[in-house]
């Protein structure tokens, strides 16, 4: 008797590389026991949903890469405006329910995907959110969490900076007025703080504990380890036929890195006597730019393959991209671009296989000094190391799929 696979609707905002690459990740350990369908609203990384064989729905309101610019201003708190309007995003839940209604899925499985939290349950369809620890609820109650830098600066003691922050944190109940009004209209009660409105019906967690150093979760929260992208790529052979005698510098800054960051960080590491690989050229061809010979710009790497070929890497904070570095046994200097990535690299920081950048670290003469710290030094390295060991037994891909299998695929 063939049984007839039922649906997972899986909507990643499809403008983020990382969102994209999770939700692909996930929905490859779910293909034999559900019908992955991908739907979302930017084609940029969209390219990769169909190259690992799956269907990928752009809807409407497409997002212009004014629209993407915007939200990733927004993201990194370099500007306010969103392109959330109430008619923008009305089109949005329109579709989104016209795709629930259509596929009937047993469940939507959702990156920051903000319309889904309104769609998903006017829809009543269970809404399942991958994501970090960071800045939730669970985050702001334990200890170990550290003040942004700017409040770092702050005359007033630490602990009452601390924990005005928690209670600003905890306790706002500010909500867009586009969000708030439809959800009126669709009958979906929003949670009363805003920090709650950001949790789903069931949400799995990519950190781990050993790190986030948080046991207890609440029932509606499930660890389930890294999911980074594991491009279905060879190794590129310009890498293996590197310079020889130089230290290999791997500088990515994933899909939040714009092209006038890209480009600060490799007019300083074009001047380091060091080999720089940057899977970043997307990014920046388009303004023809040109740097020394020992950059090696390319399209996106198996970075999951070439730890070995690595000696340090330069990212930005995206937890795939921490988890992925963590995972070459090679230490990382990580560069926040936005709260969440600096809590992803201060883990790390206190773990101890990482270095924290600062905006004042971006010259010719700080950098050489911390990647020479992060190349000669045995602790640093002992601690990358150790983290290697102790994420490469997590198949976080794995117990997602696990998960949802158990919960949707054998219930009536």
């Amino acid at each position: 008797m063939v049984q007839i696979k039922r649906t997972l609707i899986f909507a990643p905002e499809t403008f983020n590389l990382a969102e994209t690459t999770r939700a692909i990740e996930v929905a490859k350990k779910c293909s034999e026991h559900f019908r992955c369908v991908f739907v979302g609203y930017s084609k940029k990384y969209s390219d990769l949903i169909e190259q690992s064989q799956f269907l990928f729905l752009h809807l409407e309101p497409h997002l212009s890469e004014k629209d993407v610019e915007q939200l990733m201003s927004v993201d990194q708190m370099r500007g306010i405006k969103h392109p959330f309007t109430y008619k923008h995003l009305k089109t949005r839940v329109t579709h989104e329910k016209k795709i629930i209604r259509m596929y009937e899925p047993v469940a939507v499985v959702i990156g920051t995907t903000l319309s889904m939290f309104i769609s998903s349950r006017a829809s009543k369809t269970p809404l399942v959110y991958i994501k970090p620890l960071a800045y939730t609820r669970t985050f702001f109650l334990k200890e170990r969490w550290d003040l942004p830098d700017a409040l770092q600066k702050s005359y007033l003691p630490q602990k009452i900076i601390k924990n005005l922050t928690k209670n600003v944190a905890l306790c706002i109940t500010y909500k867009p007025r586009s969000f708030a009004k439809l959800a009126k209209e669709e009958g979906v009660v929003l949670p009363k703080y805003t920090i709650d409105c950001l949790d789903a019906d069931f949400n799995l967690i990519t950190t781990i504990p050993e790190i986030s150093q948080v046991i207890d979760l609440p029932p509606h929260y499930k660890y389930i380890g890294p999911v980074y992208a594991k491009l279905d790529a060879p190794i590129p052979d310009f890498l293996r036929s590197l310079p020889k005698g130089k230290p290999v510098i791997y500088f990515a800054m994933g899909s939040s890195g714009s092209a006038d960051i890209l480009v600060r960080f490799l007019r300083v590491l074009e001047a380091l006597p060091f080999t720089i690989v940057c899977p970043m050229k997307r990014a920046l061809e388009a303004d023809g730019y040109s740097f020394k010979s020992n950059i090696y710009l390319c399209d996106y790497l198996p970075a999951h393959k070439i730890g070995e070929l690595i000696d340090v890497s330069v990212i930005h904070g995206g937890e795939g991209t921490v988890q992925t570095a963590c995972l070459s046994g090679k230490p990382f200097l990580g560069y926040g671009l936005q709260q969440e990535q600096q809590v992803n690299i201060n883990q790390c920081v206190k773990y101890g296989n990482a270095i924290s950048l600062k905006k004042k670290d971006v010259t010719k003469e700080h950098m050489h000094r911390l990647i020479d710290y992060a190349l000669t030094d045995k602790r640093l390295r002992q601690r990358a190391s150790d983290i290697k060991q102790l994420l490469q037994g997590i198949d976080g891909p794995a117990n997602a799929a696990a998960f949802l299998i158990e919960q949707f695929a054998t219930k009536d």
